[in-house]
C-alpha cells in the first residue's frame, strides 16, 4: 500500500502521525520501544496508525516495511539523549550510525521512495555567530549523539547520490509543546518544556553559565508539519527547522513571566513559515 513509513514513534514521530492521519494519510509507525511504551502510541493505532515492532538496525525488518511500498520514509528513530550517549555508547552508535546506513540501503533495495532525516543545528557546532545558514560547515562535536548526526547526513548523502533517490536532511532546532508522545525522563526533556513545569511549580530554574547559550526552538506541531512535507524539491535538500533563537536565559525570562532581554548570539536562516512562537507558548494557558 501507498503510504508514510514513519521510524520512530517517539516524539516527534508520533506529532507527525497524528498531523498526517488528521489529513487522511495513511501511516506506519514503527519503533523498537526502547525509549517509548507501545502504550503511547495507542490512541494513534485507535485512529488509524498500523503501529509496528521493528528496529532499524536490523535490516530483515526495514526489507519488509518498505516490501509495502511507501510513498516516503521519515527517519526520526535515533538515540538523541547527550546522557545517554555517554552511558550506552554502543547503543548511540549501532542504532545512529549502523541504522542510519542500513535504511539507506533499504530504501536503495526498495527502489528509492523520498527519505527524510531528522538531523539538528547542533551540526554546526558550538560558538556561532551572525546568520546560520545550511551551507555552514559542520563544526566541532562534544558527544556522541550530536556526532552521529553528521555521519548520519554523509552517509544518507552518499547513498542519494550514489543510487539516485530524493533526500531531504532536516536540521531541527530543540523542539518543544505538546505530542501524543512525551517524556518524563529528566535527559528526555527539552530545556523550554521543563522551564515551564518547573516554573509552573514554582521551582527555581537552573542556568549554567548565567543562560547566556542560544538556541534554536521550534514547536513540536511546526516542526512535523514541515517533516511531513519534505522534501519540497528532487535531489538532496538541507534545510533549517527553527522558528526562533533565544538565549536560555530569555527562555527562563518567559516562563516567569518577566521580559525577556532578546540578544541572541546567532540567528537561523528557515524559508519555513512557523505558527509558533516560544513567548505564545509561555503566554498560552
Amino acid at each position: 500500500m501507498a503510504g508514510l513509513l514513519v521510524l520512530g514513534a517517539g516524539y516527534l514521530g508520533a506529532k507527525l502521525a497524528e498531523i498526517a492521519l488528521a489529513a487522511g494519510r495513511e501511516v506506519t509507525l514503527a519503533d523498537n520501544w526502547y525509549a517509548t511504551d507501545r502504550d503511547q502510541v495507542a490512541e494513534l493505532e485507535r485512529s488509524g496508525a498500523r503501529v509496528v515492532t521493528a528496529d532499524i538496525r536490523d535490516r530483515r525488518a526495514l526489507d519488509r516495511l518498505l516490501d509495502s511500498e511507501p510513498e516516503r520514509v521519515y527517519l526520526l528513530a535515533a538515540q538523541a539523549s547527550r546522557p545517554l550517549s555517554e552511558s550506552d555508547p554502543d547503543y548511540t552508535e549501532e542504532t545512529n550510525l549502523t541504522g542510519a546506513r542500513r535504511v539507506a540501503e533499504a530504501v536503495v533495495e526498495a527502489g528509492g521512495p523520498a527519505l527524510v532525516y531528522a538531523s539538528s543545528l547542533q551540526v554546526y557546532g558550538p560558538g556561532l555567530r551572525g546568520t546560520v545558514d545550511p551551507d555552514r560547515p559542520y563544526g566541532r562535536q562534544g558527544d556522541l549523539a550530536h556526532l552521529s548526526k553528521v555521519y548520519a547526513e554523509l552517509c544518507l548523502e552518499l547513498y542519494a547520490h550514489r543510487h539516485g533517490f530524493d533526500l531531504a536532511l532536516l536540521r531541527l532546532g530543540i523542539v518543544y509543546g505538546p505530542s501524543p508522545v512525551e517524556h518524563a525522563r529528566p535527559e528526555s526533556q527539552t530545556v523550554v518544556d521543563k522551564f515551564r513545569r518547573l516554573a509552573a511549580d514554582g521551582e527555581p530554574l537552573p542556568l549554567d553559565d548565567g543562560g547566556r547559550a542560544t538556541i534554536g526552538l521550534v514547536h513540536v506541531e511546526d516542526a512535523a508539519a514541515i517533516v511531513l512535507a519534505a522534501p519540497s524539491s528532487t535531489g538532496v535538500s538541507r534545510a533549517n527547522v527553527a522558528a526562533e533563537t533565544v538565549t536560555v536565559a530569555d527562555v527562563a525570562a518567559l516562563a516567569r513571566g518577566d521580559r525577556p532581554e532578546g540578544r541572541p548570539a546567532w540567528s537561523v536562516a528557515s524559508d519555513f513559515e512557523y505558527r509558533h512562537s516560544v513567548a505564545g507558548y509561555f503566554a498560552g494557558p
